[in-house]
């Protein structure tokens, strides 16, 4: 009888696992603890050197993720740093979950379409190499700082 109470409840135990994982993919279902308003925490940019903080030199990023995968937000990069124009873009588009990391989607074209963002708690992390240096970025959700 104990052996195949145990031998059930590790059957429903792999099935809810695998359920589980099988929904970490489907854009059609939100997943737990990401939606929510994101605000960058850290924004910096090395090339060969130190790298710069770009939040103390005026830049930021913002964004909402909704339970239905869309975004809000805007993305703002001071000229000394975009190469001469200064980046003021929104930041409408979609966003996906695969397993724990969210990729983004959306009109306008900078790095944020490029770069997969780790789930870590409360924050969302990137990391992007262009050519020349080196571009990271913490997102924490409002209110947890």
């Amino acid at each position: 009888m104990y052996h195949q109470m145990t031998s059930r409840l590790l059957i429903v135990a792999t099935a809810a696992a695998t359920l589980a994982t099988a929904c970490a993919d489907d854009p059609n279902v939100p997943p737990a603890g990401v939606p929510g308003s994101y605000h960058a925490t850290a924004f910096s940019l090395a090339s060969g050197g130190p790298a710069y903080d770009l939040l103390a030199s005026g830049a930021s990023l913002t964004m909402t993720l909704a339970a239905d995968h869309t975004t809000t937000g805007r993305l703002f990069v001071p000229a000394e740093f975009a190469g001469g124009a200064a980046v003021d873009e929104s930041m409408a588009g979609t966003w996906r979950q695969s397993n724990d990391t969210v990729y983004f989607d959306g009109p306008a074209d900078t790095f944020v379409r490029d770069v997969p963002f780790v789930v870590r708690t409360n924050t969302l992390w990137g990391e992007y190499d262009p050519p020349g240096g080196q571009l990271r970025v913490t997102l924490m959700k409002y209110g947890l700082d």
